[in-house]
This record gives C-alpha cells, sequence and structure tokens, in this order.
C-alpha cells in the first residue's frame, strides 16, 4: 500500500477465516494434519527483547542506558471446540494422527516437532491467491481441555512454544 498520509482510502483488512493449524507427522517429505474445530490461533502472543542496564556514575544527561540483548518468542496459542472422538486429541491417534503425534502424546513426551499455521488464500501471493504456510518447529507446552457443564462446550486449548525465531524460516 501506498502512504496514506491524507488521503481516503478502502479497508485491506483481513480475517482469519478458513486458517488451519496443523501439526506434523514425520515421514519423508512431512506431511501434516489439521487440528479440527479451531476457533482462533494467536500466533504472536509475546515477543521479547531483553534490556541490560549499562548506566554509569558518568551516564549522559543523568540518565540510565540500556542495550538490548537476545530476542523471544512466546507461545503460539490455539484454541477450539474439543472433540473428544477425533484423533488430534485422543492418545491413540486417527484421523490421520499418528499414535506419537497426537495433542497428548507429544504434549507428554515434551517431543520438538513441526508445526505450520496455514493462512487463510486471500493472505496469499499471485492471481488466483496462493496459501501461505507458516513453519514452526516447537514443543506442547499446554493442552488443556476446559470446563466440562450442563450448558455450553468443552473448549480446549493449546499452546506451542517455538524453539528458535520461526519467522526467520
Amino acid at each position: 500500500m501506498a502512504d496514506v498520509t491524507g488521503e481516503y482510502y478502502p479497508s485491506n483488512a483481513a480475517i482469519g477465516y478458513t486458517a488451519e493449524f496443523q501439526v506434523g507427522q514425520g515421514g519423508s517429505p512431512e506431511t501434516f494434519v489439521s487440528v479440527p474445530e479451531v476457533m482462533s490461533i494467536s500466533p504472536i502472543v509475546s515477543m521479547t527483547t531483553g534490556i541490560v542496564d549499562v548506566t554509569h556514575l558518568r551516564s549522559p544527561d543523568r540518565h540510565r542506558e540500556k542495550i538490548p540483548t537476545i530476542s523471544d518468542s512466546g507461545p503460539i496459542v490455539v484454541s477450539g471446540n474439543y472433540d473428544p472422538a477425533h484423533g488430534a486429541h485422543m492418545l491413540a491417534g486417527g484421523d490421520g494422527f499418528d499414535p506419537d503425534h497426537n495433542l497428548q502424546a507429544l504434549r507428554r513426551s515434551c517431543a520438538q516437532n513441526n508445526f505450520r499455521i496455514v493462512l487463510p488464500e486471500v493472505w496469499g501471493v499471485g492471481s488466483p491467491a496462493v496459501a501461505i504456510a507458516l513453519p514452526l518447529e516447537g514443543f506442547v507446552s499446554k493442552y488443556e481441555i476446559g470446563e466440562l457443564s450442563l450448558e455450553g462446550k468443552v473448549p480446549f486449548t493449546l499452546e506451542v512454544t517455538p524453539t528458535h525465531a520461526y519467522f526467520t524460516h
């Protein structure tokens, strides 16, 4: 988009409809299977950079001096409707999920795994638009089944913590 200072223009806002969160199942080439009934994906919960205070007794302007250190990425948070009969949630796997690569097994094993976020096709490039997949290597740091109640659906929350900066790969 060009510089819009002082201009009137239509919105190019996007929604997440049709996005998918996929779990790598191993193999060569590796296959990926989508987690069912995902309602939201938060690809960046937090990205922080550490700070070191290097102030000394002769710092200019009587002001603290700081330098940045290394960055860290918070977990990717996925939430949706829990489906106890689907292989993504069953320890035995199924529905395309290997018993070692479903959500419960990955949380229990703390194994590093490949994941990807498939963005809506309208976010893609080219004509017709091609869907973009954001690759991610990490581990399941949280898998939570929500409240069981008389009224309301049962949710699940999944957090995948990246093992390195995933936007650079």
